[in-house]
């Protein structure tokens, strides 16, 4: 068992009785009151980076025991058993980040670090080499940037799993339906963000676009978008396949055949920044 999630101001502010209670020295601090009372109560609001939701999305089998009662919550999975096991929290891809990062995974492996997760909240976030990466599920995902100011998050809305590296140390990974039949919602954080609406996907290993399949029907909405600051990587080798459409202030991005992938709020036009022909992105900015 782990409490390495727990945030203590953050679990505060969320339970203003438990606020009180440390105020009022009836428990010592929020911790102590987690590990007491809430956990069992069923509690939530312990990190920024748990989403019960997203965790019981990723995790059927959790589910299902939440479900029957076997388990209070997703939460109490992850701080019993799901990091030991490497599940992501939530957005925050815990694979992801150790494919990356080899080091990290040797840690975690050798038992200096407990996950991922928590390299990346204690040094990780810090550290101008390491990016964050959120990823999504094959349902309708919100997923928002985390990252301190300076650092970059790479944020997607479909689902991804088994990973690989590549040599150029981008990740190859598959996905169980690119975002077919989605609609999900990426805001920007305080960090650089990143969204990836397409990518060279396994086993093809081709570029390709997410949210393609149902027209206007499935796409991704990007809020807070910063240009000069974001980014946007689209499936491909130049912008000229796909169609920028403005749209009452936003920005609409279409493939040519009129199918929608995403629309960006609060920006009226992108410029290409760069091209990445290993792994057949762009990336709009």
């Amino acid at each position: 068992m782990s409490f390495n999630i727990f945030d203590e101001n953050y679990y505060l502010n969320s339970n203003p009785d438990v606020k009180a209670a440390v105020q009022a020295g009836t428990v010592k601090s929020g911790l102590e009151h987690f590990q007491q009372y809430g956990l069992a109560e069923g509690r939530g609001g312990v990190s920024p980076y748990f989403d019960e939701g997203l965790y019981l999305q990723k995790n059927p089998d959790v589910a299902a025991a939440v479900a029957n009662g076997s388990i209070k919550s997703g939460l109490q999975h992850y701080i019993q058993y799901g990091e030991a096991e490497g599940r992501s929290p939530g957005a925050f891809d815990e694979q992801a980040y150790l494919k990356l990062y080899s080091d990290v995974a040797a840690a975690v492996k050798g038992g200096t670090l407990s996950s991922g997760l928590q390299h990346f909240i204690q040094y990780g976030q810090a550290e101008s080499n390491r990016v964050g990466v959120l990823s999504g599920t094959t349902g309708n995902d919100n997923l928002t940037g985390f990252s301190i100011s300076g650092k970059i998050d790479y944020i997607t809305g479909v689902d991804v799993s088994e990973y690989s590296s590549r040599a150029n140390g981008d990740l190859n990974f598959t996905s169980q339906n690119l975002g077919k039949g989605e609609v999900d919602t990426l805001s920007g954080g305080s960090g650089n963000d990143l969204f990836v609406l397409g990518a060279s996907v396994q086993p093809l290993g081709i570029p390709q676009s997410f949210y393609v399949g149902n027209g206007d029907a499935d796409y991704a909405t990007i809020k807070n978008f910063e240009p000069g600051k974001d980014a946007i990587a689209l499936a491909g080798y130049s912008p000229i396949t796909y169609s920028f459409q403005p749209d009452n202030g936003n920005l609409k991005i279409s493939t040519m055949a009129g199918d929608l992938i995403a629309t960006v709020e609060g920006v009226t036009s992108l410029s290409q920044i760069s091209g990445n022909t290993s792994s057949g992105t762009i990336l709009m900015g």
